[in-house]
């Protein structure tokens, strides 16, 4: 037999103690969010204006930017240090990558997106590194700001050890 209980007065939950993995996601995906909503704000004030046919549709743009980003994150370098900046903060900063130019720029007569890796924290954005990276996201070069000369990423791996950047911190 099932038995209903009333009760005669409300019955109030504290609310549940937010765990630090918690935070360190919520914080993440704010991250995540933002650098999303900074991409599209930039792409968007680089977009054609009405008149103006655009060679690629907007569509097929944000897909390409997408590969292009989603290649660059999958860097193992980008990976740890993204991990290293949520653990040596708290999870008060994040790692965020970045569309940092509206314009695109020539490799090798193929229009790369401009992409940097970014700290994250509640009052600034430092930048770690940039990038540009070709829309299918199969090429990956790395901006050399000193020079301004492209430099491919095994160049990059033995001149700058980046891995080391996280491990001396």
């Amino acid at each position: 037999m099932a038995a209903i209980v009333l009760l005669s007065h409300a019955t109030i939950m504290p609310p549940r103690a937010s765990s630090s993995k918690t935070t360190i996601i919520a914080g993440i995906l704010a991250g995540l969010l933002t650098a999303g909503l900074v991409a599209f704000y930039l792409h968007q004030q680089s977009a054609p204006h009405a008149g103006n046919a655009p060679a690629v549709s907007n569509q097929a743009a944000q897909e390409q930017n997408a590969r292009a980003v989603d290649a660059l994150m999958a860097l193992p370098e980008i990976k740890a240090w993204s991990a290293h900046i949520e653990k040596a903060s708290g999870g008060r900063a994040h790692g965020a990558v970045m569309e940092t130019s509206p314009e695109t720029r020539l490799v090798d007569g193929v229009a790369g997106y401009q992409l940097s890796f970014f700290e994250s924290t509640p009052d600034a954005a430092h930048r770690w590194e940039s990038f540009v990276v070709t829309p299918d996201g199969k090429r990956i070069l790395v901006d050399d700001i000193a020079t301004g000369e492209l430099i491919s990423l095994e160049q990059w791996r033995k001149d700058n050890a980046p891995m080391q950047r996280i491990a001396t911190q």
